[in-house]
């Protein structure tokens, strides 16, 4: 449905307009990475390439539409078929973050872009996926272990967990307890509040309050335990 929608978009444009269409986007690209120091000789398989595909797909997605955005985006990728799995992976990840970046804009900045130009909200857009690299958030090699049919639960960070009463030594060997411990104890001491049990945090999930995780394993192979998490921002 989706990508019937938005093939009889993009069809109806002229051929003409088709290719004014390309320019315009790549070019708006192309001086973003320019700017922002992302035009290596290279723009292949690194952090170039990275903010290539956010960009593109946050062009795509702010002034055509999501559907747009998603189906040119696994439009480009379908054409190559034949590329190694991790470069297509990485495409497809940062495609997403992209396309995400829309919302996050609207929902948290709209006031702000509201007054900016088209150029300034290029600059603002640049500075973010910038950021974003920065952070890791991106893929920016294709042997990077996140996969993107896995992406939800790899960007997950360990301060949206919740714990109940018990869990740290239950299920959890020395290395996850060492990891969780900080967060743990953060958590058992906020505002002297004490650690709910289980059944209070099943009770917020039916409420819709929490999340919870089932075991999955991630994108390097390996298995997590299921667990409670806060709602995603965005």
């Amino acid at each position: 449905m989706t990508n019937n929608f938005s093939k009889k978009v993009f069809d109806k444009l002229t051929q003409e307009k088709r290719e004014q269409f390309n320019r315009e986007v790549l070019e708006a690209t192309y001086k973003a990475q320019k700017k922002y120091g992302f035009n290596e000789s290279s723009t292949w398989n690194n952090k170039s390439d990275a903010f290539k595909h956010a960009y593109l797909s946050w062009y795509l997605s702010y002034y055509y539409g999501q559907n747009v955005a998603k189906w040119l985006g696994n439009m480009h990728e379908d054409e190559t078929p034949n590329a190694p799995f991790g470069e297509r992976n990485m495409d497809l990840w940062n495609n997403q973050i992209g396309r995400e970046l829309t919302e996050e804009i609207r929902e948290y900045y709209s006031t702000k872009v509201k007054k900016m130009s088209k150029e300034e909200i290029s600059d603002f857009v640049s500075y973010l996926i910038k950021e974003k690299i920065e952070n890791g958030e991106l893929i920016t090699t294709p042997s990077d272990k996140r996969r993107y049919s896995n992406m939800q639960y790899d960007r997950l960070k360990d301060s949206d967990r919740v714990f109940y009463k018990g869990e740290l030594y239950e299920g959890m060997d020395e290395k996850e307890r060492r990891r969780f411990s900080d967060r743990y104890f953060q958590q058992q001491n906020w505002k002297q509040m004490n650690m709910p049990s289980k059944e209070q945090l099943e009770e917020r999930v039916s409420k819709g309050e929490l999340i919870k995780v089932r075991n999955y394993v991630r994108g390097d192979g390996v298995s997590v335990n299921g667990y409670y998490r806060h709602r995603p921002v965005h």
